[in-house]
This record gives C-alpha cells, sequence and structure tokens, in this order.
C-alpha cells in the first residue's frame, strides 16, 4: 500500500507539475558485505521508503528497528575469512595485475556464495513478485543481473565510491588514461609521461580481465544459479542503465567529464551532528587540550594491524596532552595510556561533529574522507589498500590532511605529524574552506539521488539520457576504423606519388641521356 507522504507528492504533481510520480516498487540488490557501503546506499533506501515507495532490499545489513514500506532479504554480513584477503594483505600486494586477478577472484566467491544463500534461491523461485525499478552495486555484483533480466525494469546502478575503470561502460562515459588514473595507482590527474604510460597500462589490464577473465565467470554463475538459458549476456544488460549515481564529489577528489546521466551524490549518508552518548559526550566535553579520533573504518579492523604499528600508536598516544578515542574491535588493548579511551563501536558522524575534536585519524575510506570534510576536522592518513592511498593524497594535495604510509609509522612520523596538525592552522583553515564547498550544492546529496532516482521512474527508464556510445564497438569508439582509412588513404597518396615519381625521374632520365626508350629500340631492331 502506497504511504501517505507519497500520495500527497503525487497530487502536488498533478496539481502544479503535470506528471504523477507512482509510488514504486523498488529492488535494491546490495550484496557485497561491506558496512560502509551500506551505511552510503541505506540513506537513500530508507527515504525513497519514507517517501511511500515499496522498496526490497537485498544486503547483509538488516535496517534496524524495521521501518514502513522497507522489506529485507538478508544474507550473508561479513567477508569469508578463508577466501577473502584482509586489508592489510591487500597493503602488502604491489603488483597492480596480482591485486586485479586477487579482487576479481574474491567477487567470484562472494558472488556464488550469496546466490546460493537460501533467501535468494526463494527469491530468485518467487514466480509473483513485481518490481518498475532495480538499483544495482556496480561493483563485483554482476551476478545479480539475472535480477534485472527477470524483472524486466529499468536499472540504475549505484558506486560506493567515484567512478572506477569500467563503472561508468553502463552510462557511456568517456575514460581517458592521460588523465584519468586507476584508483589502485594512487595518482594525481597530472601524471608524467612514465606514470601516463603505467597508468594506460593497468587500466588496459583491468578491462581486459573482466572481459575475458571475470565476466565468463559471472555469465556462468547466472546460469548456474538462475537456470534461465534466456539470460543474454552481462555486457549487454549493463548497457541497459537508466541512471549511475557515485558517492562522490568533485571537490573531494578531481573534475572529470560525466554524461547526464551520471549523477554525483557524494555524503549522502552525513547529517548534521548531534548529541553523543553521554560517556562520549561527557569524555569529549571535558578534554581540556582536545580529542584525537583514531578509526579505521568498517573492514580495516585496528585489531589486525602489524604489531610494531599498534605499539608506535600507544606510545605515540601517552606522550599527547590530548585524550584519544580509538575504534578497538577487541575488549581489551594491552598496553593502553590513561588517556586513551576504545570502544568497538563509535558514533563516528557525531564525534567528527564535536567542537572538542582536533584531529581524525584514518585508513582514508571515502565516507570517512566526506564525513571530516563536510564537518570541517583535519586529517591524519594511513592509506591501507583499495580507494584509500588516492582519496589520502588527494586530501594531502588540497592541503588538509598528512599521509603517512603503512610502512613508515613509527613513533618519530606520527609526533611529527600530529604537532604539525595541532600547532599549524593552516589544515584547519582549509578544511573548513573544503567544508564549504562541499556543502555549497542546489540540492543535498540525498535529495539530489532521491529526485533522479524519481526522475527514472517518472520517464519510464529515461531512455532520452542514453548515450549513443553504447551502440558503437571500441575501435568505433576510438575513431581507430576513420584513423585506419586515413592512413590507408595517406599511404595509397604515398604509393601512387612514389610509382608516379619513379617513372618521370626514369623518362627525364632516359631522354637526358639520349637512350632510346624501349618502344622505339624495338620498331629500330624490326626495321
Amino acid at each position: 500500500m502506497a504511504g501517505p507522504r507519497c500520495f500527497w507528492t503525487t497530487v502536488f504533481f498533478l496539481m502544479f507539475v503535470g506528471g504523477a510520480i507512482d509510488c514504486a516498487r523498488i529492488l535494491a540488490l546490495f550484496p557485497i558485505p561491506a558496512k560502509s557501503h551500506m551505511i552510503s546506499y541505506g540513506a537513500l533506501m530508507q527515504e525513497l521508503a519514507r517517501r511511500g515507495h515499496q522498496v526490497t532490499v537485498v544486503s547483509g545489513f538488516p535496517v534496524k528497528p524495521p521501518m514502513a514500506n522497507y522489506t529485507d532479504i538478508t544474507v550473508h554480513s561479513s567477508l569469508p575469512e578463508e577466501d577473502t584477503p584482509s586489508m592489510f594483505q591487500m597493503h602488502e600486494e604491489k603488483s597492480a595485475r596480482n591485486l586485479f586477478t586477487m579482487i576479481f577472484d574474491m567477487g567470484l566467491v562472494l558472488c556464488e556464495r550469496e546466490l546460493k544463500h537460501p533467501n535468494i534461491q526463494k527469491f530468485i523461485e518467487d514466480k509473483e513478485s513485481q518490481f518498475d525499478l532495480v538499483i544495482l552495486e556496480v561493483f563485483l555484483s554482476e551476478c545479480f543481473y539475472g535480477f534485472v533480466h527477470k524483472y524486466k525494469a529499468p536499472l540504475i546502478h549505484i558506486s560506493s565510491n567515484t567512478i572506477g575503470v569500467w563503472m561508468g561502460d553502463g552510462v557511456g562515459n568517456p575514460h581517458t588514461s592521460s588523465y584519468i588514473p586507476e584508483v589502485i595507482l594512487g595518482l594525481k590527474p597530472e601524471m608524467s609521461f612514465l606514470q601516463r604510460f603505467s597508468n594506460f597500462g593497468v587500466t588496459l589490464f583491468s578491462y581486459l580481465s573482466r572481459e575475458f577473465y571475470f565476466l565468463p565467470k559471472q555469465q556462468e554463475l547466472l546460469k548456474k544459479y538462475f537456470k534461465d538459458p534466456s539470460i543474454p549476456p552481462i555486457q549487454e544488460m549493463e548497457k541497459n542503465a537508466s541512471l549511475l549515481l557515485l558517492n562522490s564529489h568533485f571537490s573531494l577528489s578531481y573534475p572529470r567529464p560525466f554524461t547526464p546521466n551520471t549523477i554525483e551524490v557524494g555524503g549522502m549518508h552525513i547529517k548534521p551532528g548531534k548529541k553523543l552518548p553521554e560517556d562520549i559526550q561527557k569524555y569529549m566535553d571535558e578534554a581540556e587540550h582536545g580529542v584525537v579520533y583514531f578509526s579505521l573504518g568498517s573492514n580495516v579492523k585496528s585489531k589486525d594491524m602489524p604489531l610494531p604499528m599498534r605499539q608506535a600508536l600507544l606510545d605515540t598516544f601517552a606522550k599527547l596532552k590530548q585524550k584519544v578515542l580509538w575504534k578497538w574491535e577487541d575488549d581489551t588493548l594491552p598496553g593502553l595510556p590513561a588517556n586513551v579511551r576504545i570502544g568497538k563501536w563509535m558514533p563516528q558522524n557525531d564525534i567528527l561533529a564535536h567542537p572538542n575534536l582536533r584531529v581524525f585519524m584514518t585508513h582514508g575510506g571515502l565516507l570517512s574522507m566526506q564525513e571530516a570534510t563536510y564537518h570541517g576536522v583535519p586529517l591524519l592518513a594511513i592509506p591501507v589498500a583499495a580507494d584509500q592511498n588516492v582519496n589520502a593524497l588527494n586530501a594531502q594535495t588540497k592541503g588538509y590532511a598528512i599521509m603517512l604510509e603503512l610502512e613508515k609509522i613509527t613513533t618519530e612520523s606520527l609526533s611529527w605529524a600530529l604537532n604539525e596538525l595541532f600547532n599549524n592552522p593552516r589544515y584547519r583553515e582549509k578544511v573548513k574552506q573544503m567544508s564549504a564547498i562541499l556543502r555549497d550544492q542546489a540540492q543535498s546529496p540525498l535529495e539530489k539521488a532521491v529526485y533522479w532516482t524519481e526522475y527514472v521512474l517518472r520517464h519510464k527508464g529515461a531512455p532520452h539520457m542514453r548515450s549513443a556510445a553504447l551502440d558503437l564497438w571500441w575501435f568505433q569508439y576510438y575513431l581507430l576504423d576513420v584513423l585506419a582509412v586515413l592512413l590507408g588513404a595517406v599511404a595509397v597518396s604515398l604509393v601512387v606519388t612514389w610509382v608516379t615519381c619513379r617513372a618521370l625521374y626514369r623518362l627525364l632520365f632516359s631522354k637526358a641521356k639520349g637512350i632510346p626508350s624501349k618502344k622505339h629500340s624495338k620498331s629500330k631492331k624490326m626495321n
């Protein structure tokens, strides 16, 4: 049953706009068991449910408490440790080739595990459900295109990050290696020749690996678990996407061209800070010299960090006059200094909003970077893996963060970085400027995400935004066929010119020397 808010929204559009927004049945597929992804996606799904849409969400993180118009189909909520590398293991892998292989293999393990989950099998076999829109996480979730085919509904891609190498293919986004660096390389857009050469090689390898290794295996999983021989190739289905929602904003990364149906909605999960739990509120309020907050996010576990790094942190914190809040996943931490408080869970957004917070020590995860920038908090970034390095590098380049490499974490480097952030006002001034830029938007990111989602619904998939690039072969897209014709024309012209010049040269040379032509000589012999 449609909710009252959607009813009055429909009435408003009928009266003043002339078109109706139907309260739609929306299926959202977020099978990757990463809580940070769901924090971002969940904000959109819950807002759509509040607006009266009937939302069904496949994820490992059911909404709590349950809410009206929101149905959970729960799958696994954590990675299989025996089959997936930790973030610290991924950090140790320096080969881009091996890292992509590791990521793709992890995606295949995750996909098969989720597809054979009893809740998903039951959902696959369900013949009654119908949906008006499918929202699919665009990273390592290709095996779930079976639901896109099953319901024949418009498709929205959503990404927990900025756009990756192939993530924009479904809407025809350009990806130019000359100034768009591959995320895992951690490069700036202003690349040297060698960096551009490396960037091109890694980009090409990732495309080919996905096309000829990862997608064929995903297609096999589709056939195995959906048992539908009519399912088309994944490459065909992904090019029918109506919209791509990106959890990014150009102020936090760098400008690049997007098609009209690519929308940046970075930070849609962020809310103004509210009062903290009583014990943490008191702890921060009474911090005379301020507080340092240290968290490695939801996917990187502090308890898994190398022991030398842990000891360097403990020794550094013990020397501070500031208090420290540390997100630590175990009940105890040996050698804990008196000024440090640990907790398995921390209300991060509200901590970052507290006026006594001086520095946020982070792994450089995108949600953490967005929240810190929004609340105007200087950063000490220690990237571990994935996009964290490039996120930290962007913040350091823009002047509101210091980045330390994991291998170079010592008491000396940590003490220097923290003292620099405490005592140099330029970091806080710069992050306040960046906060103003991030907040300066015509719509909030969540409002924008909702608007464009409903736009696709109102316009039946919005085919008018589809790029013609999606219908071209790769050699047509890069004009290689045109270039081949031009080069062929130049080659033919050169050959004709060379043959003509050679013939003229021989003719002129023979006349200059008085040498009779072959025809004249033959006539003379016959006479």
